[in-house]
């Protein structure tokens, strides 16, 4: 199958929230099967996940047979974990790195950010087309606003050349700081939202149990895009966006944050 007859490669950012948080309907035990059922309904081809702390990711693991993973827990806290389809994509090396200072130091807290960082990197290769990418998950730190900067510097560096997504939770809107410095001149990605021929959803991606979403930005941003979440692309051109609204029977989301997907094919422009 040439890249031209390929089906487009669907992937999905999904901000699962941490299990530690809640108790009574919320609790983990209550979400973890909406949380897998979002997955399965939208099937792709890439999962990144965020905020999957110590055991929530046997969980989905047993719900989502389908999918291989590149995740690494290094500590009893968070971890930014990888699921993919095999017969779509293999993964020919992966690893983490830390958001802070030195990448290498995995653990520790980096400039003013309120807890370690991870980020997931797998470097895939296209079995349908034969295209080989980078992929980075990454979720930025909610409140150090210098980790933020940081943190969109060196991916940004990291991730300097080729095809490359950088996909996930960056705790800051599109009028931000760390956003232009990843999207717009000189800025490595496009927004595979702006980019999208189809775009399905709101410009909303946290809905929150009972708090706020980041509100970095908002005051500059006319359009009201109050996105964090994000599928950020080079080298692929994008067929569908959409942030995706599902509840379960009682009218609550699986989470809180809405999941990200994104159809995308080759460009040859990375």
């Amino acid at each position: 199958m040439t890249g031209a007859e390929a089906e487009p490669l669907r992937v999905m950012s999904y901000n699962v929230r941490y299990a530690s948080l809640d108790q009574g309907p919320r609790a983990w035990a209550n979400r973890r099967d909406g949380v897998a059922a979002t997955v399965r309904l939208h099937r792709p081809d890439v999962l990144c996940l965020q905020e999957v702390w110590q055991d929530q990711l046997p969980d989905l693991r047993e719900r989502l047979p389908g999918y291989e993973w590149a995740a690494e827990r290094h500590w009893g806290g968070e971890h930014t974990p990888v699921g993919y389809r095999p017969e779509r994509l293999a993964a020919d090396s992966s690893g983490t790195f830390a958001l802070a200072p030195d990448p290498t130091a995995v653990g520790e807290v980096g400039w003013d950010a309120s807890v370690p960082r991870i980020a997931t990197e797998v470097s895939f290769r296209d079995r349908a087309t034969g295209e080989a990418f980078d992929l980075c998950n990454v979720h930025f730190d909610h409140e150090g606003t210098v980790a933020r900067r940081e943190s969109a510097r060196l991916v940004r560096e990291r991730f300097a050349g080729g095809a490359a997504l950088l996909v996930g939770d960056l705790n800051a809107r599109p009028a931000s700081a760390p956003y232009r410095s990843l999207v717009e001149t000189p800025g490595p990605f496009r927004d595979a939202r702006l980019a999208a021929d189809t775009r399905v959803g709101p410009g909303e991606t946290y809905v929150g149990f009972d708090g706020e979403a980041v509100e970095e930005g908002t005051d500059r941003d006319p359009t009201r895009d109050r996105r964090i979440d994000y599928v950020l692309i080079r080298g692929f051109a994008a067929d569908l966006y959409a942030v995706a609204t599902g509840a379960d029977a009682t009218w609550r989301h699986p989470s809180d944050h809405l999941p990200v997907v994104a159809d995308l094919s080759a460009s040859g422009d990375g």
